[in-house]
C-alpha cells in the first residue's frame, strides 16, 4: 500500500512538473520526498505555481494519494531579491521611515503570485545588482534569503540603482545628487524622490551645478508653477557655460 502510494506520488510529481512547465523554465522539478520522522510526504518546488495551484492540481489528479501531502514552494534568490526590492519601495512599508524587510515578509508578499518575475527593467536591474553584490562579496554563486534582506536593510536601494546603471528621470537624477545634503534619507532607502520645487531651487542655489543637473532642472519646468519659468533664461545661460566645449 505504502509502495503503491509512493509510486503514484512520484508519478504525480512528474505530471505537475510537465503541467507547469517547470523543467523548461529552468526552475527544476517538483520533488516528492518521504520523511520517516514526520511520517509524511512533501512536494517541493522552486518559484513556479503557488501552493494553492499545486494543491488544486493534486486534488484533481490524485485525490486519494495526495491526502495529507505537505506542499513547500521554495523561493529562488532572484525571487527573494525581487520581493525585498518591492517591499522596500512599497508605500505600505511606512512613509517617512526606513523600511525593514525579512524573508518572512517576502514569503508573505509572494505567496499568491505564481512565477514571480520582475515587471520592469528597473526591477530586473536592481535584482541583479543585489544578487551580484552578495556573490562577489562572498565569492560564491548563492545568496541566502537572510543575506539579501540584510543587504537591502543595511544599504538601501539607491546604491544598487546607481551600480546597475538604470536610467533615471530628471527628478531622480537631481534627488540622487542632492538627497544627502537636503536631509532626504528616503531616497537612499526606498528611492522616494524629493519635491520637484525643492530640487529646482537647489540647482539655482548651487554654483557648482553641472550641465547634467541644470538640464535636469530645466526638464522639470513644465510640471512646476508658472513663476518658476522666470528662471529659465538664467539656467539656459548657465547650461551653455557649463556644457563642455567641442574639441
Amino acid at each position: 500500500m505504502a509502495s503503491t502510494r509512493a509510486t503514484r506520488l512520484r508519478r504525480l510529481a512528474r505530471t505537475l512538473t510537465d503541467r507547469f512547465d517547470l523543467d523548461h523554465r529552468r526552475l527544476g522539478v517538483v520533488e516528492a520526498t518521504w520523511s520517516g520522522s514526520a511520517q509524511e510526504w512533501t512536494f517541493t518546488w522552486t518559484d513556479g505555481p503557488t501552493v494553492e495551484q499545486v494543491l488544486a492540481a493534486c486534488r484533481e489528479a490524485e485525490p486519494e494519494a495526495s491526502k495529507g501531502l505537505r506542499y513547500v514552494r521554495v523561493l529562488s534568490e532572484g525571487a527573494v531579491a525581487l520581493g525585498a526590492v518591492r517591499l522596500a519601495v512599497s508605500p505600505t512599508s511606512g512613509a517617512g521611515r526606513r523600511p525593514f524587510v525579512s524573508p518572512a515578509d517576502v514569503e508573505a508578499l509572494l505567496r499568491d503570485e505564481p512565477f514571480p518575475l520582475p515587471r520592469t527593467d528597473r526591477e530586473r536591474a536592481l535584482v541583479y545588482a543585489v544578487i551580484y553584490e552578495i556573490h562577489d562579496a562572498h565569492h560564491r554563486d548563492r545568496a541566502h534569503p537572510g543575506e539579501i534582506c540584510d543587504l537591502i536593510n543595511r544599504y538601501g536601494l539607491a546604491m544598487f540603482l546607481r551600480r546597475c546603471g538604470a536610467a533615471l528621470s530628471p527628478v531622480e537624477t537631481l534627488t540622487d545628487h542632492y538627497a544627502a545634503t537636503h536631509a532626504h534619507p528616503l531616497w537612499r532607502w526606498r528611492l522616494v524622490p524629493m519635491d520637484a520645487e525643492v530640487l529646482f531651487r537647489a540647482v539655482r542655489e548651487d554654483p557648482r551645478a553641472t550641465a547634467e543637473l541644470i538640464a535636469a532642472a530645466l526638464a522639470l519646468l513644465p510640471g512646476l508653477p508658472a513663476e518658476f519659468a522666470l528662471a529659465e533664461g538664467e539656467l539656459l545661460a548657465r547650461l551653455e557655460r557649463a556644457a563642455p566645449t567641442p574639441s
